[in-house]
């Protein structure tokens, strides 16, 4: 059973690699998945019928193998054409909405491999659970018959009769748990079928059971975070290339006062960031037409959780940019604490109290919306959520490797940082934008007195009561900012 099937699955990642056009990448992708399910299905039936139950975890363990390594092999696959694709998008055309819709449909496929997954390891259970109860029934038979076989049979008895005969002609009787002795492959039946032992606990009690094929189940995770880093790659592959060089930027360094038509008309926010700006606006576009399919919608969900960590690298780099860094062991719930701004502004010292109030403003009023259109909205919320988190991580990491700040250059960078944060308040997604991004913003405005007033009261604990992880991360920020701007502190 297992051989033939291996060669097939190790087809898949040759089939896709190669492929770098995402329509047929994620037809391809779509029709290789789920091919599995039914080979393994038909493995299963000649299991029942040629086995009769007898021999159950050596067959289960061999679909476990298999599935796993058909999911691998997809994994696979989408690593080689996430990376032909980040190459075709290096130096190919602007952001194209297809190409979100066909990454987020090969996240679809992901979910469809799981939900394939759970509905099999479903039927099995009930399969093995019936076995179980064949084999019992027999027992009982011919315990009752005194070694005499009855004259009236099913046809299901018959073939577990033989199957005795032929693989446990002699069985030994073991407690099943409730004090009923079972013949040993009753018991190894129905410790497969209900792992957690469900059937003996009360229904009060919440139990989870160990999956029938943790292979399968540990692959199928690593294939979804695959899926959802392909789908983050697309989506934010236009911010990472704006963002890439800002830091080294002439404007930058520019001192002295602003010229005239700066004084008349305001600075203007830069190409760069206008461009950021412009993508997070078109991807809630390029979004809502998968979103709007529930079916779709529904498949792609079951792969959603843990999708933010494909969004923590830029943070990573920013508290290496900033110069700190978290106590071990707690660095991935503190830096998703940081990520997520929580109560960070009440770390904030601001000259006055209009500054401190905006960026306590959080959240954003909730329109009615019936179940559809809410599951749809909150589906593209998710990403743009995730996307907006690795635009703002990025933005602040490369605002601290600027070397140097001038007078004029720190009017830009304020520019720059309060016109993403309008786009971000204008996409009207909960927890954006993030409040670092208006507090560097008012960091690099002020004067050289007030800045190095705002270090020293720092350092005397003013209006701190707690120290904590994020109140670090943001004296850093302060130091490094009056680096930057060449203040003494």
């Amino acid at each position: 059973e297992r051989d033939p099937m291996l060669a097939a699955a190790s087809m898949v990642a040759k089939d896709v690699r190669g492929v770098v056009n995402f329509e047929d990448a994620a037809e391809r992708l779509g029709d290789l998945a789920p091919f599995m399910f039914s080979l393994v299905e038909n493995t299963m039936a000649r299991f029942e019928l040629l086995n009769s139950g007898y021999n159950a975890a050596s067959t289960i363990s061999s679909i476990d193998v298999l599935l796993s390594n058909h999911a691998s092999e997809l994994a696979i696959a989408m690593r080689t054409l996430s990376t032909n694709a980040s190459s075709a998008r290096s130096s190919g055309p602007e952001f194209d909405e297809q190409h979100v819709h066909c990454a987020l449909e090969i996240l679809r496929t992901a979910g469809l491999f799981k939900r394939n997954l759970q509905t099999f390891e479903y039927s099995v259970k009930n399969q093995l659970r019936m076995l179980s109860d064949e084999i019992m029934m027999v027992d009982i038979v011919l315990l009752d018959s005194s070694g005499i076989i009855p004259d009236e049979l099913a046809p299901t008895q018959i073939g577990a009769m033989l199957a005795k005969v032929a693989c446990d002609p002699y069985p030994k009787y073991i407690d099943d748990g409730t004090g009923v002795k079972c013949p040993t492959t009753v018991v190894e039946l129905r410790r497969l079928a209900d792992p957690a032992g469900k059937g003996n606990k009360k229904e009060s009690e919440n139990i989870v059971s160990p999956p029938l094929f943790p292979k399968a189940l540990d692959s199928t995770s690593r294939l979804a975070r695959s899926c959802l880093s392909f789908v983050f790659e697309v989506c934010s592959a236009i911010p990472e290339r704006q963002l890439h060089g800002i830091s080294a930027l002439p404007v930058w360094k520019q001192d002295g006062a602003l010229d005239d038509d700066e004084t008349s008309y305001g600075i203007l926010p830069q190409s760069f960031i206008t461009h950021v700006g412009e993508h997070m606006l078109a991807l809630v576009q390029a979004l809502e037409p998968f979103a709007s399919d529930p079916d779709a919608l529904g498949l792609a969900n079951e792969v959603m959780s843990g999708v933010l960590e494909v969004a923590v690298q830029p943070w990573k780099e920013f508290m290496a940019a900033a110069g700190c860094s978290f106590k071990a062991g707690y660095e991935k719930s503190q830096l998703e604490i940081l990520m997520r701004g929580k109560d960070l502004s009440k770390y904030f010292l601001y000259e006055n109290d209009e500054d401190a109030l905006e960026d306590d403003m959080g959240g954003h009023d909730k329109d009615e919306e019936d179940e559809g259109e809410e599951a749809s909205a909150a589906f593209c919320n998710q990403w743009l959520d995730v996307v907006g988190l690795a635009v703002a991580g990025r933005l602040l990491e490369r605002t601290m490797r600027i070397p140097r700040l001038g007078h004029k250059g720190s009017e830009h960078l304020a520019t720059d940082l309060n016109y993403i944060r309008n786009v971000f308040t204008a996409l009207g997604v909960s927890g954006h934008p993030h409040p670092l991004l208006g507090y560097i913003a008012h960091l690099v405005t002020l004067e050289d007195v007030a800045l190095r007033s705002t270090i020293k009261r720092r350092r005397q604990g003013v209006d701190v009561e707690v120290p904590s992880e994020a109140l670090e991360v943001i004296k850093r920020v302060e130091l490094r900012i009056a680096y930057v701007k060449n203040i003494s502190v």
